[in-house]
């Protein structure tokens, strides 16, 4: 099996690797090609942002997660454990209520589509609350390296509970998350 690098994966692995249409399982590696197991961590390069119609909300952030399943036959998945917004611009404040999991889909080369499960944000100004959540999300793509690199190129939905000022549907986030340390897997 060629080993491939799943960037993210360590770190999002809140959002954590999987397993592709192609029927392939993930194993997650270090770079010695040992099984990779614990807590991952990344943080954004530069600003995450979020494009509601209210605003540009952009916010330093921070993403850890545990790697709990990978190998043969198995969807490389964990939870996010940790998922924190700060310095945001414009008075704006970014809460994560529901950290949720994370696979990664195997694509080709070092690369893998994340997927994200089950996680809630609130984005408050002014009393203006924006509700968004993850349900089966394709949140962006996983490339190999050292560090790793996940890019954020996201569609994420309205949840119940927002303001009428907040659209309907979903909003655009962006940005990126460098991983502390490199992850590999084969697929």
């Amino acid at each position: 099996m060629k080993p491939k690098i799943l960037g993210l994966l360590a770190f999002t692995l809140t959002a954590l690797m999987g397993l592709t249409a192609g029927a392939q399982a993930t194993t997650v590696t270090s770079p010695t090609g040992t099984s990779l197991t614990g807590q991952n961590e990344a943080v954004s390069e530069g600003h995450l942002k979020f494009l509601n119609p209210i605003a540009k909300i952009e916010c330093n952030a921070r993403m850890a997660g545990t790697i709990e399943n990978h190998g043969s036959g198995v969807t490389a998945t964990g939870p996010v454990n940790e998922l924190v917004f700060t310095s945001c611009t414009n008075g704006w404040h970014v809460t994560t209520v529901t950290t949720g999991t994370l696979e990664a889909h195997y694509v080709s080369g070092y690369n893998a589509t994340i997927t994200s499960n089950g996680s809630t944000t609130v984005t408050t100004r002014l009393g203006v609350t924006c509700n968004y959540t993850t349900s089966n999300t394709d949140i962006g793509m996983a490339t190999g390296g050292n560090p790793t690199t996940m890019h954020i190129a996201a569609s994420i939905p309205l949840h119940a509970g927002s303001s009428g000022l907040c659209g309907s549907g979903t909003i655009k986030m962006e940005g990126s998350y460098e991983g502390k340390g490199s992850a590999y897997y084969d697929a």
